[in-house]
């Protein structure tokens, strides 16, 4: 293999090395979210005087998960039009890993959040949380 075609190769692995990590961090995120409206349910199961504000406080953190993991799935969209860019043009192989010259060709993080699979994941929890809350108020 020539030098020019072994850098690209080793560049483009470092690419999926980042697109890697990014897929683990939002699933990631979607385990803490899940174990946390899990924890949530059973802290209420266990308490003494179950509160509202259990089902509350557990909604919080859940919005915080969605938007995380709304930018960690836009970040790596943004890494997979990077890999492609690098392996169909004739890129300077600089071990760059500057993703923004490719943010305009991706979904925004907002529309991340709401793209349907991200929306049904996110949105079933916080109805078991809201269901949480409605069950407690009582």
């Amino acid at each position: 293999m020539d030098n020019d075609l072994q850098a690209k190769v080793e560049y483009l692995k470092l690419i999926q090395g980042v697109i890697a990590r990014m897929v683990g961090n939002s699933a990631h995120v979607k385990t803490w979210a899940v174990s946390l409206v899990t924890a949530a349910f059973v802290f209420s199961g266990i308490s003494n005087d179950p509160h509202w504000l259990i089902g509350l406080g557990a909604s919080v953190p859940v919005v915080a998960f969605w938007i995380m993991d709304a930018r960690y799935l836009h970040l790596e969209r943004c890494y997979i039009q990077f890999y492609s860019a690098v392996t169909s043009e004739q890129v300077i192989v600089d071990f760059s890993l500057d993703y923004r010259p490719h943010v305009h060709e991706v979904a925004s993080v907002w529309r991340v959040a709401w793209s349907w699979s991200v929306c049904t994941f996110y949105g079933s929890l916080l109805l078991l949380v809201l269901f949480l809350i409605l069950v407690l108020a009582k």
